[in-house]
C-alpha cells in the first residue's frame, strides 16, 4: 500500500487520492501525518463547494406571493350588471355607427370644417339646458323604463332620417335638426344610466363597474366605425340608419331584464303618484337642493371644472375635427375615417381593461390631473403629425386617456352622492358635457380660418394654461383620498337623508372630508 512521502506538499499528496472515500483513509494512509493532510484536503474542498453531495445544502427560496385572482371582471358577478353591460354593447354599436355617418355626411353635404365641427358637437347642447331636469326625472321614475323610452324615441328618429336620405332630401338643416333631437334624449339617458349603475353595484366596486361599462363602449368603438365606413362606401347611408334603429330597439329590450333591488323603484300607488306630481311642480326647489349639495362639496366642484376643461378644449379639438383630418390632412376618405375611430376604440379598450384590473384607486385626483396633462402632449403631437399611420397611434392614446379620465371622474363623483340626490346632482354634473358645442364652435372657427392642426395646437396651449391654474385652485381634488373622506363614511352609514343633513337633525354639524380643504387651499 502506498504511503505519502514526508517531502510531498498537501496538494500533491492528496491529488492521487481525490476519489478515495472517507472510511478508507485508515487503510490507505498509515501515518497520522497522512491522515491529517487528507483531512485538510477534504475540508478545503468542502469550503470551495466541491465536496460530496451530502455537503450541499438545499437552497432556501422565499415563496413568491401571487394574487389570488384578477379583479378585472369583478362586477360581472352580478347578473343585473351583465344585462346592463350587454345593453351598453348594443346601444354603443348604434352610437358609433351614427358618429361615422353624421361625421361624413356633415362634411360631404356642407364642405365646411366649421359646420362639420358644429354638427358633431350639437347633440350635447340639450344636455346643457335639460340635464338637471333629466336628473330630476331619473330620481322620480323607473330608470329601466326611462332608458327603454329613450331608445325607442331614438330608433324612431333614425328611421325617419333614413327616409329623408333615401329620397334625396338630405341637407344641412336636416343634419342640424336630427342631431339636436337626438341630443334631447341624452338629457335623460346619461343620468339614468349612471344612476342605474350605482343602484345595482356596491360603492366599493364603482370604479370597476364604470371601467367595464366604458369597456363595452370601447369594444364597439374598435370594430363598428371601421365596418361603418366600409359599408358607407358600399351601400350608402340610409340602410345603415335602419341598422342603428334595430340596435336601439334591442338595447331597450335588454335593459328590461335588469331586476333592481327592492326599495329603489318608485311606488306606483295613487298616493305616491300624487306626491310625484307635486314634487315635479317644485322643480326649482328640487334643483336648488342639488345645487346646495354641490356647493358644499369642493371635490365635486373641482371635478366639474376639470371636466369642463376636457369638454371645451380637448374633446372638440380632437373628436370634432376628426372628419376634417381624414378628408383634408390625410386624404383617406370614409374608410380612413372609420379606421381613425376604430383606433380610438382600441385605445379606449386597452385603457378600460387596465383600469378595471386596478382594484382600487386611492388618489383619483392625481390620476385625473396626470391624464389631462398627458392629453395636452398628445394633442400637440397630433397637430404636428402629417402621417396617417402615426395618427392612428396618437388617436389611440388620446382615446385611452379620455376614457380613463371620464371613468375615474364619474366613479369618484358618484361615490360621494347620496341616493336620494343622485339623479339631481348627476344631471347638474352632466351639464358640463353640454358645453361641448362651445368648444366645437371655437375649434370650427379656428380650423376654418387656418387649419385643423392649428386649432388642435391652440387648444392644447389653452388647456395647459387652465390646467396649471386649476392645480393651484383645486388642491383639494389633488389631495382627495376616498378612504379618509368623512363625508363618504357618513353616506355609507346613511346619515345623509336630505341634501347633506338629516331633516331630523337640522343643527347637526356638517362633516367635512379631512383630505379636502376649501376650494383653493389644502386642508
Amino acid at each position: 500500500m502506498n504511503k505519502t512521502k514526508p517531502g510531498h506538499s498537501v496538494e500533491s499528496s492528496t491529488s492521487d487520492c481525490s476519489h478515495v472515500s472517507v472510511p478508507s483513509y485508515k487503510k490507505q494512509f498509515g501515518s497520522p501525518r497522512s491522515l491529517l493532510q487528507s483531512g485538510q484536503h477534504h475540508l478545503k474542498k468542502q469550503v470551495l463547494g466541491k465536496s460530496v453531495l451530502h455537503c450541499v445544502r438545499k437552497p432556501n427560496f422565499k415563496p413568491v406571493r401571487v394574487p389570488a385572482r384578477i379583479h378585472t371582471f369583478d362586477t360581472f358577478r352580478s347578473v343585473n350588471y351583465r344585462f346592463l353591460w350587454l345593453s351598453t354593447v348594443i346601444f354603443s354599436g348604434a352610437f358609433w355607427l351614427q358618429q361615422v355617418l353624421i361625421g361624413w355626411l356633415a362634411y360631404d353635404i356642407t364642405g365646411s370644417p366649421f359646420l362639420t365641427s358644429l354638427i358633431m358637437g350639437l347633440d350635447a347642447l340639450p344636455i346643457l339646458l335639460g340635464a338637471p331636469l333629466g336628473g330630476l326625472i331619473c330620481d322620480r321614475f323607473d330608470k329601466r323604463r326611462l332608458l327603454a323610452i329613450v331608445y325607442t324615441y331614438q330608433a324612431i328618429l333614425m328611421v325617419t332620417f333614413s327616409i329623408f336620405i333615401m329620397v334625396g332630401l338630405g341637407a344641412t338643416w336636416n343634419l342640424f335638426g336630427f342631431v339636436f333631437l337626438m341630443g334631447i334624449a341624452w338629457t335623460i339617458h346619461d343620468p339614468a344610466r349612471m344612476a342605474l349603475i350605482t343602484t345595482i353595484v356596491p360603492r366599493e366596486k364603482l370604479i370597476n363597474a364604470f371601467a367595464l361599462n366604458a369597456m363595452a363602449f370601447s369594444i364597439m368603438r374598435l370594430s363598428v366605425p371601421a365596418a361603418g365606413g366600409l359599408f358607407l362606401g358600399l351601400i350608402g347611408a340610409w340602410p345603415i340608419f335602419l341598422v342603428e334603429a334595430l340596435l336601439m330597439v334591442g338595447a331597450g329590450l335588454t335593459i328590461q331584464l335588469i331586476k333592481t333591488p327592492k326599495g329603489t323603484l318608485p311606488s306606483t300607488d295613487s298616493k305616491d303618484k300624487s306626491q310625484i306630481r307635486s314634487s315635479l311642480k317644485n322643480v326649482p326647489l328640487e334643483l336648488l337642493s342639488g345645487i346646495g349639495f354641490i356647493l358644499r362639496q369642493p371635490v365635486i366642484i373641482g371635478f366639474m371644472c376639470l371636466t369642463l376643461l376636457m369638454v371645451i378644449l380637448i374633446v372638440p379639438f380632437i373628436n370634432g375635427l376628426m372628419p376634417v383630418y381624414a378628408a383634408e390632412i390625410f386624404e383617406v376618405g370614409p374608410k380612413g375615417l372609420g379606421l381613425l375611430f376604430s383606433s380610438a376604440g382600441l385605445g379606449s379598450l386597452l385603457s378600460t381593461i387596465i383600469l378595471a384590473s386596478w382594484k382600487r384607486i386611492t388618489r383619483p385626483g392625481i390620476v385625473t390631473f396626470s391624464l389631462l396633462a398627458f392629453l395636452t402632449v398628445l394633442m400637440t403631437a397630433m397637430s404636428i403629425n402629417h402621417r396617417y399611420e402615426v395618427a392612428l397611434i396618437i388617436v389611440m392614446a388620446i382615446s385611452g386617456a379620455m376614457m380613463a379620465y371620464f371613468s375615474i371622474a364619474s366613479a369618484t363623483v358618484q361615490s360621494i352622492l347620496p341616493d336620494n340626490l343622485r339623479g339631481k346632482v348627476t344631471g347638474i354634473y352632466m351639464m358640463t358635457s353640454g358645453l361641448i358645442p362651445i368648444g366645437a364652435l371655437t375649434a370650427g372657427i379656428i380650423a376654418n380660418e387656418f387649419s385643423a392642426p392649428v386649432a388642435t395646437r391652440l387648444g392644447a396651449i389653452l388647456a395647459v394654461c387652465l390646467l396649471s391654474i386649476s392645480f393651484f385652485i383645486f388642491r383639494g381634488v389633488w389631495n382627495y383620498r376616498p378612504e379618509t373622506s368623512t363625508d363618504l363614511r357618513a353616506l355609507k352609514q346613511g346619515e345623509y337623508l336630505d341634501e347633506t343633513l338629516s331633516p331630523q337633525e337640522p343643527n347637526k354639524e356638517r362633516a367635512v372630508p379631512k383630505a379636502i380643504g376649501a376650494v383653493g387651499g389644502d386642508s
